[in-house]
């Protein structure tokens, strides 16, 4: 760990003021592969509740990660190894994907816990050895002292729990120990209190299993197997005293920590069962047991104010050959005794309490929400049908496809349907079945809301279906239907008054309690709450909600700029609370949700806006007042990208990101978010690299339309020079102007690493017009690039096209109709719209028709009403004219598109003497997801335009091929390139020599 001496933006003030000559830096570096490794991204950032301190994960592509604790103020900062957390990060966005937990901070902000790993290479060597997961590297529970920024380190933890509201506890649970059979405590264990637990409450019962469980167990069932728990640590944060507790499998504390509930399960099956420890009043400490006995103990649950506990346990009946669970609810106390409230048979013979659905308080506490299951038919040991037919049945009654009830086999083998037990009434009701598969309960426990998709299932196929709105009573079960095939979701409100859906392009409120339906927004005739820019032929979304106000009085609504105020029984006229100031300068405002738990806004509140201008592309926020007829004001606008802004939970202090093409998305904080300072520096290397510059371009379609797109440009661009160009599209991408790009490679265009070898990169806008997605793409491109080549610096006989999945598709369509384009890359493309209509995405299992009739292929309608729209669309029918060289990436097991549209796409061009290649990575997806597939498809671009665009000789897969007979030993040359300029051969940028 280390401290800096100089907050960031202090030092970058020093550099600029000194005055000294230094010697003239080396020049910048291209981008290679090698480079791309070296970019780090930041991850699970986090600010402490009083604002004082904030946290987060900074972790390259590939290699071993850092926690770092930051001062908000000041310059205080230290770094801790968090290892390798478990897979690649592919994006440096605090949006990308991250394995392991993020750190947390305790309530009072005083302790930073999170968990670190071992080095990536701990885990190579143990995957090599191919050792068992109880020997893997295991995790370790770090905690710092964020005061001082002393780290304690405890070994072999699993996970660990901090209270929301209480600050003074922590729990963490041990692995099993280790294989040399040492305590699995880790560093703590010279100092930890020996485990010890306090007698049961006086009086409070210790409920055994019944006495038929009993009496099966002692006619000598057979012993089943079950998981055993292992120690859990029970730390109190202010005094460092630690209580342990053995054998245990799940734990959780309440919001505030009055309570430490756990489930044991032990080898000696003596301590089994559900408990509670008291952590405050006049039993702290105290250890009540709500039910024991051999079994298992599992889905615990506490409600937020600490007052009631339920779980599931197959304790009675634990002795038979399939066990059924037990709902349990205990009323903490002095005396907790868990009650059976769902015993098996309490929902007849077909339906048991379900151990593996959701089990969980409504917000109130009022209720508890629960899964049961239907009874499912034994499963067929894996050798009887190994001399009976084995196949398939496609039934045309059948509500999916069998590809997709495979793929959907374990969810529908552990399915549950929700009930739910009032505790008041103390009655259980169960609202779902197969056809309600999805209920939402209230916060309230009262009512619930459930979508019927069954009726419209096979519609669906083709891009038809919906679903009907049911809200249910939930102490009595009784249906109502509200509104049927709608093909947007419904909400329930957060005090469960209305009901609001969209349909045909208007809101509506449906009343609870008197059943009114009310029409939100018809009258309201010049503002659209549906997506006016929809393009694809099906109805348009709605924008959407953005908030509620306190006790449902009203609903706030999105046009496509601004925010609606709207009274659900429509009564009060709808009122815009943004003052029109987005719709009038083509701003998107947003309400920022600040505090994760809030369910609804004062009418009075002020409230914060993200904003997003539409011509431009900048960012920033504004600040309105709700209940006030008056302009929201701008806080800051400016040509930067905002992430979303956190809020300290008890301080004015913020946590975003900022970034634009040039400047990675650092973390900044300051107590207003036009006061910010930068307090992370993740990628320092940047400067030795060069780069690109970013430009928001116009021009005018074929058709008239206007259209923008992105021109990336190297960082030394002279306008006097002619450039190599590549476009790379596939819908929208303008608004990305300010969205940075790190340096990383696989089946697309990445505009830095391109620009860095001097080419320009293009990234147009599209727009699409009914039934025709191939000529919108060549109507649109085609004279954007034209409008570039205009402008002096494109040189016209060097202009690439490459696109992925849809963008593959458009490409392979425009080369079929322009001989613009002296290089193009097809990724993952459909060649024959007839054939890839009647296919089936792998992925989900479903029939691909509903993307052509009414999705992203935008043909309308299908193939028996538009055969010619199919024909026309489709590039396998034009083959002949193509005189661009091709290569194709289709991949063998594509989840997306059937990879047989690449084979098409490529026996076609083959026929035809078309110069056309085809890489297909073994067992890999629509999107490659193995690194070395990855980076291998990503030099075969660059040396397949460089050769094309610039001249650089042809690598050997070009000019000799593969054969299948030497498959592999491309791999296994050492000190292959990983880059593909040739640098006597290739400038860096202006006109290509010739080879």
């Amino acid at each position: 760990m280390r401290r800096l001496a100089l907050p960031l933006c202090a030092v970058v003030a020093l550099a600029a003021t000194s005055a000294p000559a230094r010697p003239q830096s080396p020049p910048r570096k291209p981008i290679t592969q090698e480079t791309y490794d070296l970019w780090r991204s930041i991850q699970g950032s986090t600010i402490s509740p009083n604002g004082n301190w904030a946290a987060y994960t900074v972790t390259p592509v590939v290699g071993d990660g850092d926690v770092v604790l930051r001062a908000t103020t000041g310059s205080s900062e230290f770094r801790f190894p968090r290892g390798w957390t478990g897979r690649p990060v592919m994006s440096v966005t605090q949006d990308s994907g991250f394995s392991a937990p993020p750190a947390q901070f305790s309530a009072d902000s005083k302790v930073l816990a999170f968990l670190a790993y071992a080095p990536k290479a701990d885990f190579d060597k143990a995957r090599r050895e191919k050792k068992k997961p109880a020997d893997q590297p295991k995790a370790s529970l770090v905690l710092v002292t964020t005061a001082s920024g002393k780290a304690e380190t405890i070994a072999r933890v699993k996970s660990f729990r901090l209270a929301r509201e209480s600050g003074r506890w922590i729990a963490w649970l041990l692995e099993a120990p280790d294989t040399s059979g040492k305590a699995g405590a880790g560093k703590d264990s010279a100092t930890a209190k020996p485990a010890m637990l306090p007698p049961a409450v006086a009086g409070a019962a210790a409920p055994g299993p019944s006495a038929a469980a009993t009496d099966s167990a002692k006619a000598g069932a057979k012993e089943k197997k079950k998981d055993t728990g292992t120690t859990l640590v029970l730390r109190d944060l202010s005094s460092g005293a630690e209580t342990r507790i053995d054998d245990v499998l799940a734990y959780a504390f309440d919001d505030s920590a009055k309570w430490l509930a756990y489930t044991v399960s032990s080898k000696t099956k003596t301590r089994d069962g559900a408990y509670a420890r008291s952590l405050t009043g006049t039993i702290a400490g105290a250890e009540v047991a709500l039910a024991t006995g051999n079994g298992n103990y599992k889905a615990l649950t506490l409600d937020r104010a600490g007052t009631q506990i339920a779980f599931v346990s197959d304790r009675d009946e634990y002795a038979k050959p399939q066990s059924r669970y037990t709902l349990y609810y205990a009323a903490l106390g002095a005396s907790p005794a868990a009650q059976a409230i769902a015993a098996p048979g309490a929902f007849g013979d077909s339906l048991n309490v379900s151990d593996k659905g959701r089990v969980a308080f409504v917000r109130d506490g009022s209720a508890l929400v629960f899964g049961v299951a239907p009874v499912m038919p034994d499963t067929i040991p894996a050798d009887s049908l190994a001399d009976k037919a084995v196949y398939d049945l496609w039934n045309y009654k059948d509500s999916r496809l069998q590809p997709q009830q495979k793929l959907e086999l374990a969810r529908d083998r552990d399915r549950s349907f929700t009930a739910v037990w009032t505790v008041k009434q103390k009655t259980a009701v169960v609202l779902g079945n197969d056809s309600l598969r999805d209920v939402s309960v209230s916060d309230n426990g009262r009512v619930a809301l459930a979508g019927n998709e069954l009726p419209y299932a096979i519609q669906a196929m083709w891009g038809e279906g919906g679903a009907d709105a049911i809200l249910l009573d939930a102490a009595t079960g009784k249906r109502t239907l509200v509104a049927q095939k709608l093909e947007f979701d419904a909400a329930l409100s957060p005090a469960a008054k209305y009901m609001v859906y969209f349909d045909k392009g208007h809101w509506s409120s449906y009343a609870i309690a008197s059943g009114k339906t009310t029409d939100l927004t018809s009258a309201l005739k010049s503002v659209h709450f549906e997506q006016e820019n929809w393009d694809i032929p099906s109805n348009p979304a709605p924008w959407g909600v953005a908030a509620w106000t306190t006790d449902d009085r009203s609903v706030l609504l999105y046009s496509r700029y601004d925010v609606w105020e709207v009274d659900p029984t429509g009564v009060r006229p709808a009122r815009v609370i943004t003052d029109s100031v987005g719709v009038r300068g083509h701003i998107q405002l947003r309400y920022v949700r600040l505090d994760p738990d809030e369910r609804a806004l004062d009418p009075n509140a002020t409230i914060l806006l993200s904003a997003f201008d539409d011509n431009s592309k900048a960012a920033g926020f504004y600040r309105d007042q709700l209940g006030v007829t008056r302009a929201p004001e701008r806080i800051v606008m400016a040509d930067f990208r905002f992430g979303n802004p956190t809020k300290a939970r008890r301080a004015d202090r913020f946590l975003v990101t900022r970034q634009t093409f040039r400047d990675f998305p650092n973390l900044w904080t300051g107590p207003r978010l036009d006061s910010l300072v930068m307090i992370s520096d993740a990628n320092p290397q940047q400067g030795d690299y060069r780069w690109a510059t970013a430009e928001l371009v116009h021009w005018r379609s074929t058709d008239g339309e206007e259209l923008q797109g992105i021109l990336y440009k190297p960082d030394d661009f002279d306008p006097s020079k002619k450039y190599p160009l590549i476009a790379y599209f596939y819908e929208q991408l303008s608004d990305n102007l300010h969205q940075y790009s790190a340096p990383t490679g696989r089946n697309v265009i990445n505009p830095v690493v391109y620009a860095s070898h001097g080419y320009l990169v293009f990234f147009p806008d599209i727009y699409y017009f009914k039934g025709y997605p191939g000529p919108s793409a060549l109507k649109s491109i085609v004279p954007g690039i034209q409008s570039l080549i205009d402008r002096g610096f494109v040189d016209a006989k060097a202009i690439g096209t490459a696109g992925q999945s849809w963008g593959g598709y458009q490409t392979a369509y425009m080369i079929t109709q322009t001989n613009l384009f002296a290089a193009a890359f097809a990724g993952a493309p459909v060649a024959n719209m007839t054939s890839a209509y009647g296919g089936i995405r792998w992925g989900s299992g479903l029939a691909r028709a509903f993307q052509y009739e009414h999705s992203q292929s935008r043909i309308g309608g299908s193939i028996w009403e538009y055969p010619i729209r199919f024909i026309e669309n489709s590039p396998l029918f034009f083959v002949d004219r193509i005189q661009t060289p091709v290569l194709i990436m289709s991949n063998d097991a594509d989840d997306a598109v059937p990879w047989y549209q690449g084979i098409e796409f490529f026996v076609a061009l083959r026929r035809f003497g078309k110069e056309a290649y085809l890489v297909s990575y073994n067992g890999d997806v629509h999107n490659p997801r193995k690194r070395a597939n990855q980076k291998d498809v990503d030099l075969k671009m660059q040396q397949f335009f460089d050769h094309h665009l610039r001249g650089a000789p042809a690598p050997d897969w070009m000019t000799k091929g593969i054969p299948a007979i030497a498959k592999g030993r491309d791999q296994m040359q050492k000190g292959v390139a990983t880059g593909s300029q040739t640098p006597s051969s290739v400038p860096s940028s202006g006109t290509p020599k010739q080879p």
